[in-house]
């Protein structure tokens, strides 16, 4: 799981990044990269919750 948060996290920010490039999928792109950001953070946490 902590693999699977790791990436949601790379992508997320990738996607909130990319929206600066894009004008016209800009709220889209905030959107979708935000919540997989978000659910990066949550996937990682369980980890951390799980392992102690």
């Amino acid at each position: 799981m902590m693999s699977l948060g790791v990436f949601c996290v790379v992508v997320g920010t990738c996607m909130a990044a990319g929206s600066l490039r894009s004008r016209r999928y800009r709220a889209i792109l905030e959107v979708m990269g935000g919540s997989l950001f978000l659910a990066g953070l949550g996937f990682a946490g369980a980890t951390f919750a799980l392992a102690s």
